[in-house]
């Protein structure tokens, strides 16, 4: 058992690493590489969405890359208010609205988004709020296993993010 606690620890270190860095935005202004049409730092653009969507979607996913890797940081080290903090910025960070059929205004970021994306908003907000929950009990096990749980659902919002077709 403390061995596949240690292993899964150190699983999501690493993911939590991983997560950071494809929410980051490139420091410099290096020119992209003519062979590679994505970041090594960040998603592959999806072809569904316009530059100017991308970029607003990308400020609140950079917000949530921060919180993920505080919040990683907190569970490693078990600093409970650290994890706590970080996992009530995900909970408390403003949601992308479903968009109402009918409404004008078709080209805003929310209508262009898969229905998925809004689903797993709302999976990552309650299993943010399970981590919170277990920050503030001081329970190692649960605190564990929500998060792995809220990074589940990250990664399957990132593949919804990127293999969505309209």
């Amino acid at each position: 058992m403390k061995t596949l606690r240690t292993g899964l620890l150190a699983s999501l270190l690493t993911l939590g690493l991983v997560v950071q860095a494809g929410a980051a935005e490139p420091t410099s202004a290096k020119k992209p590489s003519k062979t590679s049409k994505t970041s090594k730092t960040s998603l592959p653009a999806p072809d569904y969405l316009p530059a100017e969507a991308r970029a607003t979607l990308r400020k609140k996913m950079t917000r949530h890359g921060q919180a993920m890797t505080d919040l990683m940081l907190g569970v490693m080290l078990l600093q409970y208010d650290a994890a706590s903090a970080a996992a009530s910025r995900i909970v408390n960070e403003p949601r992308i609205a479903r968009p109402v059929p009918g409404e004008e205004g078709e080209s805003e970021l929310n209508a262009l988004l898969p229905e998925r994306f809004f689903v797993l908003q709302d999976e990552a907000r309650n299993r943010a709020q399970a981590v919170q929950e277990a920050a503030r009990k001081r329970d190692d096990a649960a605190l564990a296993e929500s998060f792995g749980r809220l990074t589940e659902t990250c990664v399957s919002c990132h593949s919804a993010y990127t293999s969505y077709r309209k």
